[in-house]
């Protein structure tokens, strides 16, 4: 078997065959697919509104199952896979990074996408219907070429991003990107970048120019836990996301993460799963049938 040594990472392009927008979106009994079963990555920020169905959807090996009127979020990198039933009926909403940045540029940062937030929520049928006609009216504008058209397009996407906050910061009591502090807005950022590498608080601190023990105290306030413990579930998680997603050796995961000791890296895993990463490994996939 030809050896893996990357999780799998779609583009919209991919996934459609077909080149498409910064934006897409369509309803998903047109494009989209009830069997996501092989866990995999995008390079994009997707949003799936759910407006009837059943099933299952894995994100980051949390398993949520699926209902009418909801609505999950997924950042670029994150992994899933779903395996919904064949009455599943909604709409995926997919855009690039560069298109989510001309927003946050210029407004509060959107709290679905924030580091550790729930990747879910449950509408009211009501609710859902207003979103419903505001993308069937965003669908009809992104398929015309007139440039009026792509500007109010560009600003209905925009407004149902912001409304979509609002309504996720209120089913989540207490998950407002508004009241976070820039400065871990601006850690979470670097622990995407430097996380493989770099495991120490004072590394993040330093970039920042607040002591260690300050920015602890920021994350312990903000999002429940120290600075230590954030960079230690990063680098955990990206440990599950290479055993699941990918044949490479555990010796290999084990260098690519910076480990230089084997049996050091077996302990970290062991100590935080109960497990070694080769029994987490045949676990995982014998219990989801991968």
């Amino acid at each position: 078997m030809k050896k893996t040594t990357k999780i799998k990472t779609l583009s919209t392009s991919t996934i459609l065959g077909e080149d498409t927008s910064d934006i897409t979106l369509f309803k998903h009994i047109e494009k989209g697919k009830n069997d996501l079963i092989a866990p995999h990555k995008h390079d994009f920020y997707f949003i799936f509104f759910v407006e009837e169905g059943g099933g299952f959807h894995d994100i980051d090996f949390e398993r949520i199952d699926v209902v009418n009127y909801q609505v999950f979020f997924l950042r670029p990198q994150q992994v899933h896979y779903w395996l919904l039933e064949n009455h599943t009926i909604g709409y995926q909403l997919m855009f690039s990074p560069t298109i989510l940045q001309s927003l946050n540029t210029s407004y509060s940062p959107l709290a679905y996408f924030q580091l550790g937030a729930p990747n879910q929520m449950l509408l009211s049928k009501d609710a859902f219907e207003k979103y419903k006609a505001d993308l069937n009216e965003l669908e009809g504008r992104l398929a015309k070429n007139l440039t009026i058209d792509r500007e109010i397009s560009l600003l209905s996407f925009h407004l149902l991003l912001k409304h979509l906050h609002k309504d996720y910061s209120n089913y989540h009591q207490g998950v407002d990107s508004q009241s976070i502090d820039k400065n871990i807005l601006k850690f979470e950022e670097l622990l995407e970048i430097h996380f493989r590498e770099q495991s120490s608080v004072a590394f993040y601190a330093g970039i920042l120019k607040i002591t260690p023990n300050y920015l602890n105290i920021l994350c312990k306030k903000v999002l429940g836990t120290n600075a230590g413990s954030l960079i230690q579930n990063r680098m955990l998680l990206e440990v599950k996301r290479l055993l699941i997603t990918t044949n490479t050796s555990v010796k290999e995961i084990a260098f690519s993460l910076s480990f230089n000791d084997t049996s050091y890296f077996n302990n970290f895993f062991k100590k935080q799963m109960g497990m070694t990463p080769g029994e987490f490994r045949t676990s995982y996939k014998k219990s989801n049938n991968l």
